[in-house]
């Protein structure tokens, strides 16, 4: 509750822009199929899309827009707290990306590479990623798995918030929404590795992360202004104090 707190205060204090992190969207179980979920407009823009599988087979769905020749980047985690973290591969969420074309790919666990996000103070596994050229048109995801399990599917590089979102009712959540998942873990009785530790021992942040390493600039400054407001606010309330006393 206290790191829910202090992120929703720093979002307060700065505007989405101050950090560079993917913007959120958090889908919800009545968006099981990509024509029923989000349609972001431009597949180049960062997005975060967080969502829960509830059961096995259960499904969760959105659409990306290119146009031709778009650099086409997506990638899927899930936290890095339990129980996620100790589901055997095979029991994972995956991805089937449907392009315009009609042509399936299926995006199943290839790594388990574990980061911290540093701005919010949360952690993640990567399971895969692809990069590639994308062809005009609308491109089809649907998440799915055998297990229960938090998920987080990363769309696009390029840093910029509050690009439109069609078919969408809750983009308000923003970090509201995404700290509440966070903390929110599968109750329902899961698959586990044999491992004591569901991620690598690997652990950074590349450009291709839910953050980058670029991301500790950004918190310093978010700190440092913070320490500002709250000092000036401190001292104009001991001056009007000394006023009152004289």
């Amino acid at each position: 509750m206290k790191k829910f707190l202090f992120v929703i205060a720093l979002f307060a204090l700065f505007p989405a822009t101050a950090a560079k992190a993917h913007d959120p969207i958090i889908l919800t179980s009545e968006q099981s199929t990509p024509i029923d979920g989000p349609l972001l407009v431009d597949g180049t823009i960062s997005f975060a899309l967080y969502g829960s599988l509830e059961m096995s087979d259960d499904t969760r769905g959105f659409r990306v827009k290119f146009n031709e020749g778009d650099p086409l980047y997506i990638s899927l985690l899930i936290p890095d707290l339990a129980p996620e973290n100790a589901i055997k591969d095979t029991e994972l969420p995956y991805l089937e990306v449907v392009d315009p074309s009609g042509t399936k790919t299926t995006l199943a666990t290839t790594e388990r590479i574990a980061f911290p996000e540093p701005f919010t103070g949360t952690n993640y596994i990567r399971l895969v990623e692809q990069t590639d050229v994308a062809t005009m048109g609308i491109y089809s995801i649907t998440i799915t798995g055998k297990s229960p399990a938090r998920f987080t599917v990363s769309v696009g590089k390029k840093e910029q918030f509050g690009t439109a979102v069609e078919n969408i009712t809750n983009r308000a959540l923003g970090v509201t929404g995404v700290m509440a998942w966070y903390e929110t873990a599968s109750t329902t009785q899961t698959t586990v590795t044999d491992e004591t530790s569901g991620s690598d021992q690997s652990s950074g942040i590349s450009e291709n992360s839910l953050s980058s390493e670029n991301d500790y600039p950004n918190i310093a400054i978010i700190v440092i202004v913070g320490i500002v407001v709250l000092g000036g606010a401190a001292l104009i309330l001991k001056n009007r104090q000394k006023k009152t006393r004289a």
